[in-house]
């Protein structure tokens, strides 16, 4: 009789954020000229769109209505 041999796992990618359910995708339009400036910043910055985005909506709330 054959002996199962454990099969190992490749590492794969960390868990994502679209895996938490603490988070909901959004989409949103922006104009193509704004967005190409904000990819190309946020690529010197090693940065996340949504990181960014978050930013500015949190303090966008803390600000008064």
């Amino acid at each position: 009789m054959k002996k199962a041999v454990p099969v190992k796992k490749k590492p794969g990618r960390p868990p994502a954020k679209h895996s938490d359910p603490d988070y909901k995708q959004m989409s949103v339009y922006v104009h193509k000229d704004v967005r190409n400036k904000v990819k190309a910043r946020l690529f010197e910055q090693e940065g996340e769109f949504s990181a960014l985005v978050e930013s500015l909506l949190r303090e966008w709330l803390k600000k008064p209505q």
